[in-house]
């Protein structure tokens, strides 16, 4: 398989698949913004090989048998021992908070296991017991289940159908982690977000699969099969990164977004948290529904209003000039998607879906998009010193 980071790569950057095809280990950025571990030599990266066992609903003992590079690849395995099942578990040892996180991996597919990837504080009781979780149960492999704790207190699984089977091939699965939100990511595209009681204590990244027990109605009975694994072909993680044309976006703080023609800002109606409500252009006045999240996606932006938590998206996905620019709960479509490109001091943002920019339009404060055109009503200001 060609080893590279998805382009999608969400968390501030220029698309990272071309920065970093097949990097090893030792190429990770040193600024830490940057990190993708592709499994060549487990020996040479800062992780931890589990040998203890967890208990309770967990069948088996962590063993550093069970885990294995081969063929540039990572084995978690599940086999008999002496005293019963072990499995494999592989974790950093350094902790990592919001931003991008990503696997390409193939689960196991056997009733009454689990093959993962998560973020979770770890073994440590003077802290919040904040985890979020890629978990594939392995009786029913085209499926994935997103789930997340805050404090320990969960209850919030969500199981989506992927429309393969995960076990037969490489995917890439990931979530972008906010203040506020979580969402999980399949082969590039958001399928999934959360808003509520959402974490945020950084944790380590861990990686496992294992056998459980009296679990029946999550993961189904256990049936003693062995020697079965999942595995891990690279996973990565991403905080912050420039923008193409050396401007900086930090996604993890609002900004104003100002037309060089009206020398207004872009907001929704905040009383209107409904899909459909229209973007529109006004005065400056401070208040949250003019203030906007910029998250990187590939090589687009998706752009989420602060007080709605809705995102900018074109009207039915339309082409035409003139289509209305609205507010949308996140969907994945590509009406949604904006590329941002710098021009003198101030930025373009047009549409991945038509091609067309955003646009203030004259005399009624509407936004829409239209054609590219040598016009200040298509040139923006970004800024989050406001």
């Amino acid at each position: 398989m060609n080893k590279r980071l998805l382009s999608l790569a969400l968390g501030l950057g220029i698309s990272l698949s071309m920065l970093f095809q097949a990097a090893p280990v030792q190429a990770a950025a040193i600024d830490g913004t940057h990190e993708l571990v592709q499994f060549d030599n487990k020996d040479v990266v800062p992780f931890t090989v589990s040998k203890w066992a967890n208990g309770g609903n967990f069948d088996c003992t962590w063993a550093p048998s069970e885990v294995n590079i081969e063929n540039n690849q990572m084995r978690l395995s599940i086999n008999k021992g002496a005293n019963g099942y072990v499995a494999g578990e592989y974790s950093t040892k350094k902790y990592y908070g919001y931003g991008f996180y990503q696997v390409s991996m193939k689960p196991i597919k056997n009733t009454g296991v689990v093959s993962s990837f998560f973020t979770y504080i770890g073994k440590n009781p003077h802290t919040k017991q904040d985890e979020i979780d890629i978990e594939f149960l392995g009786y029913d492999t085209t499926k994935v289940q997103f789930n997340y704790y805050t404090n320990g207190v969960g209850g919030h699984e969500y199981l989506y159908n992927l429309g393969f089977d995960a076990s037969e091939a490489f995917h890439t699965y990931g979530y972008y982690w906010a203040p506020g939100s979580i969402t999980w990511f399949v082969d590039g595209q958001p399928v999934y977000t959360a808003t509520k009681n959402i974490p945020d204590t950084p944790g380590k990244i861990f990686m496992n699969a294992w056998p459980g027990k009296n679990m029946y109605t999550w993961i189904r009975n256990y049936d003693g099969n062995t020697n079965i694994s999942a595995y891990y072909d690279w996973f990565s993680y991403d905080a912050m990164d420039g923008v193409e044309g050396g401007s900086y976006f930090d996604s993890f703080s609002s900004h104003i977004v100002f037309n060089a023609g009206s020398q207004k800002a872009l907001e929704v109606n905040n009383k209107q948290n409904t899909n459909g409500s229209n973007a529109f252009q006004s005065g400056y006045t401070s208040a949250a529904n003019q203030k906007w999240f910029f998250i990187k996606s590939g090589n687009y932006y998706l752009i989420r209003n602060a007080a709605t938590g809705k995102y900018l998206s074109v009207a039915d996905s339309s082409k035409q000039n003139g289509a209305n620019v609205y507010q949308w709960d996140l969907y994945g479509g590509a009406n949604q998607l904006w590329s941002i490109t710098p021009i003198n001091g101030a930025y373009k943002i047009v549409n991945a879906n038509s091609g067309k920019c955003l646009n203030a339009a004259i005399g009624n404060g509407n936004v829409e998009q239209n054609k590219n055109a040598n016009s200040s009503l298509q040139v923006w200001y970004v800024d989050s010193r406001y």
